[in-house]
């Protein structure tokens, strides 16, 4: 394997506040990363450094020319948009990509229907389908996705997370941030802990044998597995 993303020793502060202590990790090309932690515990500090947005205090990170897409958690949701689904996927990105190739994740996600609606007339979990899709669109190396099921519905997460792993299986490294222990995370290749500093890097299966063991010290801070 090939690394994707290497953090050494990195620590950020804002003020007088660790966000993130000593965080030391390497991504290979082609792991299917679950990243997980209670609210507030720096998942998204950490994202944001993968994706440049942010700098460490101290510490270093590398990056090895990899493409990355990134879907975030909390989309900006603009009243009075006039742009359609189909416009933001057509123009947004630097590569137009085809109507047929629009029209197949359009589809996938089940709101072909939607794709000459308004943006500022769609649901939450509609417009996350849309920016997933303009996420998918880029052809990256990585897809980096930050709490995608936050605003979906429970019947479609389990058919999202199928297409994910399918994406994975054809050779797309994923990276995805959760604190729902619930959806997703059977499927990855390995799971990181952390809060604000990394508590657990292993498997899902050793992860089990992990959560048991701190059951007391991680009840009430993420779902159970």
């Amino acid at each position: 394997m090939s690394k994707v993303i290497s953090l050494e020793n990195v620590f950020l502060k804002y003020y007088d506040n660790c966000i993130l202590k000593d965080i030391s990790l390497t991504i290979e090309k082609g792991e299917y990363v679950n990243i997980i932690g209670p609210n507030g515990s720096g998942k998204t500090t950490l994202i944001k450094l993968f994706i440049g947005d942010l700098k460490p205090t101290s510490g270093s990170i590398n990056f090895y020319n990899y493409k990355l897409s990134y879907v975030p958690q909390h989309l900006h949701k603009k009243k009075n948009m006039p742009i359609t689904v189909y416009e933001v996927l057509k123009h947004s990105n630097k590569v137009k990509p085809s109507d047929e190739y629009i029209d197949y994740y359009l589809e996938l996600m089940h709101i072909s229907n939607l794709k000459h609606s308004k943006m500022d007339r769609l649901s939450g979990g509609e417009s996350q389908r849309v920016y997933i899709i303009r996420a998918l669109l880029l052809n990256a190396d990585v897809l980096i996705l930050d709490e995608p099921a936050s605003a979906l519905d429970q019947e479609f997460r389990h058919e999202f997370y199928d297409f994910i792993e399918k994406l994975h299986k054809e050779g797309l490294t994923i990276i995805h941030v959760t604190h729902d222990l619930s959806d997703g995370l059977r499927r990855g290749s390995r799971v990181i802990h952390m809060d604000s500093k990394i508590l657990f890097d292993g498997s899902f299966d050793d992860f089990q044998n992990y959560h048991q063991h701190h059951h007391d010290e991680l009840e009430g801070k993420i779902y159970h597995v």
